[in-house]
């Protein structure tokens, strides 16, 4: 970005005026307090403001020009004591130039009439002792403040900037997730309407019809971080039409929705997942198959999603090979809600079941 030696933020310059403002009101109200020479005084702030202005401004273009954000603090503010202090002495001894014709012409007149001798060289250098530490404190001042705003707006600059990277990545995540789930479903899905092309070409048409709405959510469900949970069990019933082709008798399913939970939020796919691998990692491991139950229920301010199957009996937490589907719903899950959700599983007398929970949140 060109760096421009007047500023083009107008708030810079608002902030610029007021503080110009502030100097030139307390010098007027403690001439005015000492009532002495208002008048020069008055005149001498309107001469210290271009001077004080532009050496501001070249403090600004040299924090911006030699990189002042990268500077440790305390040389930071050691450099500005010092171009404070080489700043008041140049502003003190212009203002001084500007207004010596009038300054001097006015307090000679007061010193003969009070019979005081005149001495012009320690006249002027008592008015520039008395520009010179107010100036010296303005732009010590100004400059603080200055940094510190412009500090202030990088750091949140910074945040803005880590938080879209978090984001990015985070959906990056749930993208790269999300497709380590979908070709799950997808073999299994061809495979079992493989076996019905030939025996029944009706059914099978519906089960490329229901397989096409399967893939096309699947495919949408990374442009979504949640879906309604109607949505999700629609693709499930969808899905279990399919498998049922294969399973045949060896499939009873149970569905349970508490009312009011239809436009309940989820994630896109959990479920199907979580259904997916009730049926591969246990009921299709029995032969005489067994029982899929899919609940959802209300927990205070929570919504609670069940998946309970029958299954091999087998001395471990989970069938054998669910662990990296499990794995990736909870990291879909701690991406999307941190602590607020919680995934469990048992196995316990050829019953397995996973429990998730989720804030219940609506559709809008």
């Amino acid at each position: 970005m060109q760096l421009h030696f007047f500023p083009r933020d107008r708030d810079f310059w608002i902030y610029h005026c007021s503080a110009v403002a502030v100097g030139v009101m307390a010098s007027t109200a403690i001439a005015v307090a000492w009532g002495f020479m208002v008048r020069i005084q008055f005149y001498s702030s309107l001469a210290w403001i271009p001077f004080y202005t532009l050496a501001v401004l070249v403090l600004r273009w040299l924090y911006k020009r030699r990189g002042g954000d990268a500077v440790p603090i305390a040389r930071l503010i050691a450099i500005v004591v010092l171009y404070s202090a080489v700043a008041g002495m140049v502003i003190g001894a212009c203002v001084t130039a500007a207004v010596a014709p009038m300054f001097l012409k006015t307090i000679s007149a007061k010193y003969k009439k009070l019979n005081i001798p005149i001495i012009p060289s320690e006249l002027l250098l008592n008015k520039f002792i008395d520009e010179a530490p107010k100036s010296q404190l303005f732009v010590a001042v100004w400059g603080f403040i200055y940094i510190s705003v412009s500090s202030s707006r990088r750091i949140k600059k910074a945040e803005v900037f880590n938080l879209r990277l978090q984001n990015n990545l985070k959906e990056a995540q749930l993208s790269s997730l999300s497709n380590q789930l979908n070709p799950h479903f997808l073999f299994n899905s061809l495979n079992n309407i493989r076996f019905m092309i030939h025996e029944d070409a009706q059914r099978a048409d519906a089960m490329i019809t229901s397989f096409s709405d399967i893939l096309r959510y699947s495919l949408e469900s990374s442009q979504h971080e949640k879906v309604s949970l109607h949505h999700e069990v629609g693709i499930i019933t969808k899905y279990l039409a399919i498998v049922k082709t294969q399973l045949e008798e060896r499939l009873a399913f149970s569905l349970h929705i508490a009312p009011g939970l239809e436009d309940a939020l989820m994630p896109p796919m959990v479920l199907q997942m979580l259904v997916e691998n009730a049926i591969k990692h246990g009921l299709d491991q029995l032969q005489g198959g067994g029982t899929l139950t899919v609940s959802a229920s209300r927990q205070g301010q929570c919504l609670l999603l069940e998946v309970h199957n029958d299954a091999p009996d087998k001395p471990v937490s989970a069938p054998a090979g669910t662990g990296i589907g499990l794995l990736n719903i909870g990291q879909r899950l701690r991406l999307l809600y941190g602590d607020l959700a919680a995934l469990n599983t048992t196995h316990a007398d050829g019953v397995f079941r996973v429990g998730i929970t989720l804030p219940l949140e609506r559709a809008a």
